[in-house]
């Protein structure tokens, strides 16, 4: 005759004590995150070309498998260990993605061969760095194609974006021509550390790509390529501007900060009263009691709950092209957003860039992007749980807290 008590709230965050709330690894080396995320894209497109192309190189697969595993452990994808672990972690999958691309050789080999040709099917590469626009195989090459699969069991059109140094054609499978958008890629890109390419230039394309299949596209150097040439693209620095297509609309005044965003289908306008990246100052401590919990890789602990701005000042250039419209607010040397919408998109692209974050002055930074609108909430808010289930959350409340 026991009745269980039940617990419909969420677990999450997990408290230690009165100020060690483990929300600090949710965001902790978003590098690894994100390069978990990464591997396992690759490994379940390597998983379904090895079953569409029967070609049977299972064990090829394992140690991209195996590393992804060991990448799920609770101080591997949280970001809480240490940075010599997290190097192994890394090489780990870089490890199983080069072992996954003789498998992604292979199925390409057999999927796209053409009955009575001799020719052999070109090697492929993975641009694995194509998120700081730099593809080192394809630099300097006269011609290449690009191979892009689509894991989805629907079409999808997407807007792709291939580093450059020099203007290209591009034709499509069937042999079109495809208008592309050869666009300077932006200054703080290019000052990645560790960023060795000498690409200067993104080709911006449109893509429609089948449900579980492949489309190749053929690139050739030409002087003359059917391309938006520079002269023709739109630049506008420190000044007012509005990016829009026909289901958005984004207005920015002179000083880079987002004022609205229309929803132009259902004609909503959404006000800002402030946008941008800010900083709070970690709380120091030594651990040994709860009061003295620093803020770190576990723990997100702020000094004070007001945050800085990471610049009194900030400068924004905005860009127009058929293909996209972007604005670039750099903020300062070490942190800047793009924000960008695609000509027929339904959705804002927003990009940040942040780091090396300063540490001379040994004050830890939390960096964060901050929008402030007139939306009356009452403090309660929605997320899900990778769109499993949708959990109503209230800011500083829980209904099984003791609040006396």
């Amino acid at each position: 005759n026991r009745t269980w008590t039940t617990k419909t709230d969420d677990f999450f965050p997990v408290s230690l004590n009165p100020h060690g709330i483990l929300t600090g690894y949710f965001t902790s080396r978003p590098a690894l995150k994100r390069y978990e995320r990464y591997s396992n894209n690759i490994l379940q497109v390597t998983r379904q070309l090895n079953a569409f192309s029967n070609i049977t190189l299972r064990t090829a697969i394992f140690p991209l498998s195996e590393a992804m595993g060991i990448a799920q452990h609770h101080d591997a994808v949280s970001g809480t260990e240490k940075q010599h672990v997290a190097n192994d972690y890394a090489q780990r999958l870089s490890q199983g993605i080069d072992s996954a691309l003789y498998v992604i050789n292979e199925a390409y080999k057999k999927l796209l061969s053409k009955e009575n040709q001799s020719l052999p099917v070109p090697t492929q590469y993975l641009c694995q760095l194509s998120n700081i626009s730099e593809c080192l195989p394809i630099e300097g090459q006269d011609s290449f194609t690009l191979t892009i699969w689509n894991p989805t069991i629907q079409s999808i059109e997407n807007i792709i974006r291939v580093p450059v140094t020099k203007k290209y054609t591009i034709q499509s499978p069937t042999g079109e021509t495809i208008a592309a958008a050869f666009i300077p890629i932006s200054l703080p890109i290019k000052n990645i550390p560790g960023r060795t390419s000498s690409a200067q230039y993104e080709l911006l394309f449109r893509t429609q790509i089948p449900a579980l299949g492949f489309n190749t596209y053929y690139f050739e150097a030409k002087a003359d390529a059917t391309i938006e040439e520079i002269s023709t693209i739109r630049v506008t620095q420190n000044e007012a501007c509005v990016l829009q297509n026909e289901h958005l609309r984004l207005e920015f005044d002179d000083r880079g900060n987002l004022n609205s965003i229309t929803n132009r289908d259902k004609n909503i306008t959404l006000p800002f009263s402030a946008q941008g990246l800010y900083w709070y100052t970690s709380f120091q401590g030594n651990n040994s009691l709860p009061e003295f919990q620093s803020s770190g890789a576990y723990f997100f602990r702020p000094l004070t709950p007001n945050p800085l701005p990471v610049s009194n000042s900030r400068n924004i250039t905005c860009t127009y092209t058929d293909q996209v419209q972007k604005a670039l607010i750099i903020y300062n040397e070490w942190a800047c957003q793009e924000i960008r919408i695609y000509d027929g998109a339904r959705i804002t692209e927003i990009e940040w860039i942040v780091g090396p974050i300063p540490i001379e002055d040994n004050i830890g930074k939390e960096i964060i992007v901050r929008y402030d609108t007139d939306i009356q909430s009452d403090e309660t808010f929605y997320t899900d749980a990778n769109g499993r289930e949708v959990l109503e959350r209230k800011r500083d409340y829980r209904p099984t807290w003791n609040y006396t």
